[in-house]
């Protein structure tokens, strides 16, 4: 029983991670990218925050287990 326990932690632990993870992407994409989008320029989103949105998939991929369309 005490197994189950220690995995519902883990997993708990994980998405606490996850959230602090989207967090500091969207803190990102706020100060990096939307200023310049909205100013005008030419600029992709997949330029930005390269490692926030690398850890936030990570993340994601470890608590469900499959890719996310983003």
């Amino acid at each position: 029983m005490n197994n189950l326990k220690e995995k519902k932690d883990v997993k708990g632990d994980a998405r606490a991670q996850l959230k602090d993870a989207n967090r500091a992407y969207t803190e990102c994409i706020s100060k990096e990218f939307l200023g310049r989008f909205l100013a005008g320029e030419k600029v992709q989103l997949d330029n930005f925050c390269k490692q926030e949105r690398t850890l936030m998939t990570e993340l994601d991929q470890q608590i469900y287990g499959k890719n996310q369309p983003f």
